[in-house]
């Protein structure tokens, strides 16, 4: 988002363009903040200290950078719950269950929880259901995967070090060493996979939604019974997964 000097004179103006230019740049410094908006860095500093004030940024421990904090999360996480209420985004999600045959759904990052926001289940006798408004841990799930492969290295370790790994089936992986190998192969792949780790007997997948100019918006996930889906099959799933995600990326940005 560019921003001109004109559309910064006032000061809720100032505000939302710190706000969405911390987002943007995950973790950043008043200078870096200030650079990128032309402000004056006393100016930054003020809208940086407001915004920590009302919740929607928090510093990052032991720097001198600020990033998101879970109230901005939460707001993003209302937006984007209305924007998938449009008829266009259900149906693309709907579409890309009809042309593989499982549940698709569509989810978000909430503080070290992944949420989904939209799914449409299978045509399918043995199906799943993740309704909007569940959540599940990020470590054993392809999206919340995607997510932590997001992170900067310091940031994951310190995640994987602090959270407690549980194991919700005997395939779950807990072993901090194993994630983080697991998720450097997700960041080379570009997508994420998920074997009977969370629930019992369930395959997952899952491809980022992001935009050209590199707006992340969350991930499109596919889970499925493993009586009917392998680890080939999924892979099979994913050119149809990355198109569903494209098309999803450009009706966030209304194009």
């Amino acid at each position: 988002m560019t921003h001109t000097k004109g559309s910064l004179d006032s000061p809720a103006a100032r505000l939302l363009a710190v706000l969405s230019a911390v987002a943007r740049m995950r973790s950043a410094s008043v200078s870096g903040v200030a650079e990128a908006l032309a402000m004056p860095v006393a100016t930054t500093h003020r809208a940086l200290s407001e915004l920590e004030r009302l919740g929607y940024l928090q510093r990052v421990p032991g720097s001198r950078l600020w990033t998101v904090a879970y109230r901005l999360v939460g707001l993003a996480s209302d937006a984007l719950t209305a924007a998938t209420g449009g008829i266009t985004a259900n149906a693309i999600l709907r579409g890309l269950t009809e042309r593989i045959g499982e549940m698709t759904s569509f989810a978000v990052q909430s503080g070290d929880e992944v949420l989904y926001i939209a799914s449409v289940e299978s045509p399918h006798e043995l199906t799943l259901s993740f309704r909007a408004g569940r959540k599940a841990p990020l470590y054993c799930t392809s999206s919340g995967r995607l997510f932590l492969a997001r992170l900067a290295d310091a940031a994951l370790t310190r995640y994987l070090k602090a959270s407690p790994l549980r194991g919700f089936t005997p395939r779950t992986v807990t072993d901090p060493e194993e994630l983080l190998g697991i998720i450097g192969r997700v960041r080379r792949q570009g997508y994420a996979m998920t074997h009977q780790e969370y629930v019992l007997h369930v395959v997952g997948a899952a491809v980022p939604v992001q935009s050209e100019d590199g707006t992340f918006y969350g991930a499109v996930s596919i889970a499925a019974p493993d009586v009917r889906t392998g680890a080939a099959r999924m892979r099979a799933f994913l050119p149809a997964m990355k198109d569903a995600a494209a098309r999803l990326a450009r009706a966030f940005r209304g194009v």
